[in-house]
């Protein structure tokens, strides 16, 4: 009777194994996306919940071509001005293989800032950066670049989020024809002049 040897037993299992682990080189294999982008769309959330659970104050001061404009806003107004921060979430799993995160220290604001840019140019998000307190790491700001078009209007819009306290959203409108207005929207809740 012929018996196995432990060293051919091995052998053979090596070469079942190796052969067994072997893929078509022409499939590719989904890699599972590990990074993370700062949650700006969770944070804008808790910052809404913190509006709406306060007896706020809340008021919109708009400048549109230099004329001033200021009026009391509801919270569902307050709601929906920054829904405009929600749509505009880069860490979605949809929306996060567009944009490369960079991370440097900002010593003269005591800051951590994260800086979202796009991967293709013509992104409608053209740049987002996110300003953490160095000692915190609690969101200070938010800046948003958006450029998109509406009709035939170009539209460059820069939002800003200031933690606890208020927002900006500000637009520029330019079409073809030479047409330029610019529109700044302050929204305050909680902020001192």
């Amino acid at each position: 009777m012929r018996t196995i040897t432990p060293t051919f037993l091995f052998l053979l299992l090596q070469t079942i194994a190796c052969h067994s682990n072997q893929t078509d080189t022409g499939k590719k294999i989904p890699v599972s996306d590990t990074g993370k982008f700062y949650p700006t769309g969770l944070f804008i959330k808790e910052q809404i919940q913190y509006v709406d659970l306060r007896n706020f104050y809340i008021y919109k001061v708009t400048v549109t071509n230099g004329e001033k404009d200021s009026t009391a806003i509801t919270k569902d107004q307050f709601i929906e001005w920054a829904t405009i921060f929600l749509d505009k979430d880069i860490s979605l799993p949809g929306r996060k293989g567009l944009y490369k995160e960079d991370v440097f220290q900002d010593l003269s604001t005591g800051s951590l800032t994260l800086n979202y840019t796009p991967v293709n140019p013509d992104a409608p998000i053209q740049n987002m950066a996110v300003l953490l307190a160095e000692e915190t790491n609690l969101v200070k700001r938010i800046f948003i670049k958006t450029i998109y078009t509406r009709g035939d209007t170009l539209v460059t819009e820069q939002c800003n989020w200031k933690a606890n306290k208020s927002f900006q959203v500000n637009r520029i409108f330019t079409t073809m024809n030479g047409y330029r207005r610019t529109e700044l929207n302050f929204i305050n809740w909680n902020d001192k002049p």
